[in-house]
């Protein structure tokens, strides 16, 4: 399919490289480098894909023109650095296929060879076979259920059954119960693993909801199904002899696939800062002593320059009304946001409505009362800063704010 294209060329050594960036009409980009000797011989290609899911922002055509006149202009002012930054981005584009790639194919490795405790997947060719397979009775195996969820994932997930007795070559059906337990829509994926690991290469499943997305809504919850069964050769792998055993347990763990997409978002926008200078990781944040200084925690403290008439004071769900003048304090109190000769700025208190270190300074003040609260980046605009105020990602803010009325 046609798209944008940006080209341009290296030679060292008696090697020319040609790289060129494409990307598709689906959004992916795609970056393929082909390098031949001065015999106009192909000594190597590369070629690496990343999914538009993977990206930021989506590069429009003039980004893309403007980067290639950008780096012709340069390179021939500089060779030196645009075979390093050639080399740094093969790199670079190298780990992002990598670490996109390794999840299936630790996946395929896995499956086909038992490794790690990994079910066998049940195929078609499977089906007369198990139409032909005889119950091992004499074996009895009790097969247990555990289940985890990644930290950071907001979910129950447990399974409804603590464990099943069957025998190799009996068919079993099990059910997992996973709940959204947040307040936005969640997908996640699971992976699996059995113990004994010698086992994972007898157990088939027929069934199952491992390495699906499951997409959740705030509070719904699902019930997935798990149907399997165990090889008859189960009982004559050696060291399952050998360990004499009857137990099998099957485990699995549901990770948040937006996590795993964000890694390569910050990444790019952490590339994004570099390049323009940004800072990339929250600078010192220092409490001073003093008698005016309220600390209100580790990365949160203010300063009061009149107190409030203590009738009325701010908590969780009041309506605030208050004005408020914004400023840098790592930039020479560089004012950002000023409602001082305006309307005042009005918000429910404890709900979100306005930021984390807001909140936490403002609790407890009173009407009439005027404070400066000053607060760690984590507690501000984090990573991610405020475009529309200007603010960068990674420093320090502070607010100086007069409660107007509290209701």
């Amino acid at each position: 399919s046609s798209g944008i294209n940006a080209e341009y060329g290296i030679r060292q050594h008696h090697v020319t490289s040609v790289a060129r960036l494409h990307q598709c009409r689906n959004g992916d980009l795609s970056l393929f480098v082909r390098s031949v000797d001065q015999n106009n011989r192909c000594v190597g290609i590369l070629g690496l894909r990343i999914p538009s899911r993977c990206l930021s922002t989506r590069p429009s055509a003039e980004q893309i023109a403007l980067a290639q006149k950008y780096l012709h202009h340069h390179g021939k002012k500089n060779r030196k650095f645009r075979d390093w930054l050639m080399i740094s981005l093969a790199i670079l584009l190298l780990m992002f296929g990598v670490s996109a790639a390794s999840v299936p194919l630790y996946k395929v490795f896995c499956s086909a060879t038992g490794y790690g405790g990994t079910t066998q997947k049940h195929s078609q060719e499977d089906s007369e076979k198990l139409k032909m397979m005889q119950p091992v009775e004499w074996r009895p195996i009790t097969v247990s259920f555990s289940a985890t969820v990644n930290p950071g994932l907001d979910w129950e997930f447990t399974p409804v059954q603590e464990s099943v007795s069957i025998v190799p070559g009996e068919t079993c059906l099990a059910f997992f119960t996973a709940k959204n337990n947040s307040t936005r829509v969640i997908t996640g994926i699971s992976t699996y693993n059995v113990t004994p690991y010698q086992a994972g290469a007898y157990f088939n499943k027929i069934q199952c909801f491992c390495f699906d997305e499951q997409t959740l809504n705030p509070g719904e919850e699902l019930d997935m199904p798990v149907f399997f069964y165990i090889d008859p050769e189960f009982i004559y792998e050696p060291e399952l002899i050998r360990q004499q055993s009857r137990n099998v347990q099957l485990h699995y763990t549901f990770f948040d696939t937006d996590q795993q997409h964000s890694r390569f978002q910050q990444l790019s926008q952490d590339i994004s800062a570099f390049f323009k200078g940004e800072r990339m990781t929250p600078p010192d944040f220092n409490i001073p002593t003093g008698e005016d200084v309220v600390i209100v925690n580790d990365e949160v403290y203010k300063k009061v320059s009149r107190k409030g008439y203590e009738k009325e004071f701010v908590v969780p769900g009041v309506t605030v009304v208050c004005h408020v003048t914004g400023f840098l304090p790592d930039e020479e109190d560089k004012v950002f946001w000023s409602t001082k000769g305006g309307n005042p700025f009005t918000y429910t208190a404890g709900t979100g409505t306005v930021i984390e270190g807001w909140d936490e300074g403002v609790e407890g003040m009173s009407e009439g009362e005027i404070a400066k609260i000053y607060m760690s980046s984590n507690k501000g605009y984090g990573k991610i800063g405020n475009r529309s105020w200007n603010i960068p990602a990674h420093i320090n803010i502070a607010f100086e704010i007069e409660i107007l009325a509290v209701r």
